[in-house]
């Protein structure tokens, strides 16, 4: 169902206006649909724009989390072998005690 619009008018400059459909006109927008949503404050995504947003920065937290964790259990596990005193072992060695 649409919604009833109310017209309203603004006086502009000649200048105003020419610089209003200008701008519109780079944004691949109507002068109107220009002025409502440099008024009202709007962006202007469409749901699916604000979803794929919402969906990329949930990815980045994620990532950012896992980062965390990984680095939280490579640094515990570095604390317990510094603390063993176990001896570092060159990679001959492992490939000679693995039998390779």
């Amino acid at each position: 169902m649409a919604t009833a619009t109310v017209p309203t008018s603004i006086r502009l400059t000649k200048a105003e206006k020419k610089r209003i459909a200008m701008l519109a006109r780079e944004r691949g927008l109507s002068p109107t649909a220009y002025i409502k949503r440099a008024a009202l404050g709007g962006t202007g995504h469409s749901d699916d724009a604000k979803l794929a947003r919402l969906e990329g920065l949930a990815a980045s937290v994620l990532n950012a989390v896992e980062d965390e964790i990984d680095y939280r259990i490579a640094t515990a596990a570095w604390e317990r072998h510094v603390k063993s005193g176990a001896k570092l072992l060159k990679p001959e060695e492992v490939w000679r005690e693995l039998g390779v």
